[in-house]
């Protein structure tokens, strides 16, 4: 016994020093982990083993219409996820050409780099984050200096493997050859649920060879690649034909096959000269990136239509749950189009504030 304290303590320091290295926080185990977050151990270890209630399936409108499916995790593994967020995954380093679930970058930037463009070919990840298995999570953490266990845990806490609507379609694979030997049972492996505060960060981590690949292939053929999220834009300044747009979404496409993903065939699109070039909802222009007209248009008939005829009347016409209800959607608007022009934003909300202070009264009655 005196013998193994030793060992274990130079292995412990071991992984303290290539935890400091990669910038990752130092955590020898799940006790530990549940000690720092103050999350009860044996509540992870019921998540890690599968049987324990860690989810609830949602499903929220989008503003395009349609409904968005998500996982949402329960309080206790949500505050376990986001520190895992803040304290480990914000350490690892933001590929160049990737824009998505980093703090201080936005859609903006990715969106003026692609200015100027007289080609455009714009694709879609197919079903990213159930894409994202459980081992591929766990090669991120063991690849940030985490033991075998540890990395199996952390992964398991940030993965779901819960069938349904929101898994992967087709067979569910195996447990990854990592559970071998572990202290857990064998269990189908598990995905990346959207809606974890955990899975963004990990689906960048864990796709940093698929943008190392995608940079290379946009370098070689004078094009420029930017993803966010599972939206994939390539674009040239410079005129080539249809046939040589099509030859590179087939090249595109097996690089993409080739990291285990797939693309959406009825997302990938070939934009020529003279067609209306729209990257994460904002129009491309020569110098940079614009409003939509049609989004232009909207607010401006908000604006007019709450003038006239008062908030309460119009949201009830327009069909929303409540007139606090529209009020917060056109202000949520005013908000995302300020960060693409800010000065044109900025009179529309004046104008705004103007139409609902004609009817102040109305509205604080309801409120």
């Amino acid at each position: 016994m005196s013998g193994e304290r030793p060992a274990l303590a130079d292995a412990m320091m071991r992984q303290s020093e290539t935890l400091r290295r990669t910038g990752a926080p130092v955590l020898y185990s799940l006790k530990h982990l549940a000690l720092t977050t103050g999350v009860e151990y044996g509540y992870l270890r019921h998540v890690i083993q599968r049987n324990a209630p860690a989810y609830k399936a949602i499903r929220i409108p989008k503003n395009t219409g349609g409904y968005r499916d998500l996982l949402s995790p329960t309080d206790s593994l949500k505050h376990v996820q986001r520190w895992i967020l803040h304290e480990i995954l914000d350490t690892v380093p933001r590929h160049i050409n990737n824009f998505a679930y980093f703090r201080d970058v936005t859609a903006r930037e990715c969106a003026i780099r692609h200015a100027g463009a007289t080609w455009m070919i714009k694709t879609d990840l197919h079903q990213y984050f159930p894409s994202i298995s459980e081992k591929l999570v766990y090669e991120v953490f063991q690849g940030l200096g985490y033991s075998r266990l540890l990395s199996f845990e952390l992964a398991r806490l940030c993965t779901w493997n819960k069938l349904g609507r929101l898994a992967p379609t087709g067979a569910v694979p195996r447990s990854h050859g990592s559970v071998r030997s572990l202290p857990y049972p064998p269990a189908p492996l598990g995905f990346l649920p959207q809606g974890a505060p955990t899975s963004g960060a990990l689906a960048n981590a864990a796709t940093r060879r698929l943008d190392d690949a995608l940079s290379d292939f946009a370098i070689a053929n004078h094009l420029i690649y930017t993803r966010y999220s599972d939206d994939m834009t390539f674009s040239s300044p410079s005129a080539f034909s249809r046939t040589v747009a099509s030859e590179f979404v087939v090249q595109i496409r097996k690089i993409v096959t080739a990291s285990g993903l797939a693309l959406h065939s009825q997302k990938t699109k070939v934009i020529p000269p003279g067609a209306r070039k729209i990257v994460l909802g904002m129009l491309i222009t020569p110098g940079g990136v614009g409003i939509l007209p049609e989004q232009r248009r909207t607010i401006d008939l908000y604006v007019h239509a709450v003038s006239t005829y008062g908030p309460v009347d119009y949201a009830a016409r327009r069909g929303f749950d409540s007139v606090f209800s529209f009020i917060n959607h056109v202000e949520g608007w005013l908000a995302y189009l300020s960060h693409i022009d800010a000065l044109w934003t900025a009179g529309r909300s004046r104008s705004w504030n103007d139409a609902l202070r004609k009817h102040l009264i109305e509205v604080s009655s309801l409120g």
